[in-house]
């Protein structure tokens, strides 16, 4: 099953719900979410870029990586849906890390009104063989 991303309503903010077959593919689902909220792209993608995050579990991993990549985008004005060689490690204490290749297209007019992911009950749960997350953008 493909990778999936829907909004849900909430007020003030933007709750986005996430759903995939593996980690990796939430991961690179959250990463299209912010390049389609960015704006409209015209030229090619650049040079892949590594990013390479740990933290205390997964749920906080997820709002760092989407932090890193809405950063990425306003400094480089581009637009990283692109990514690959996702790895995702979970110690046994709970803590988590990612390690990625990600490659953004120029942006042409900046569009998003997302200003940051929000460490207010981000969620990475399985459920039933597929991996569901949710994270609270504020906009």
């Amino acid at each position: 099953m493909r990778p999936r991303a829907e909004t849900v309503e909430h007020v003030g903010e933007w709750k986005v719900a996430l759903t995939a077959d593996s980690l990796e593919e939430l991961f690179g689902e959250a990463a299209r979410v912010i390049a389609r909220a960015v704006g409209p792209t015209g030229a090619p993608p650049g040079a892949w870029e590594r990013v390479a995050l740990a933290a205390r579990d997964l749920p906080t991993l997820l709002v760092d990586w989407t932090n890193e990549l809405l950063g990425r985008s306003e400094a480089n004005a581009r637009a990283y849906a692109e990514v690959r060689n996702v790895r995702i490690r979970v110690r046994p204490d709970g803590a988590a890390e990612v390690s990625a290749m990600v490659r953004g297209s120029p942006v042409e007019e900046w569009q998003s009104p997302i200003k940051a992911a929000t460490y207010h009950a981000p969620t990475v749960t399985r459920d039933d063989g597929r991996w569901r997350a949710t994270l609270l953008l504020d906009v």
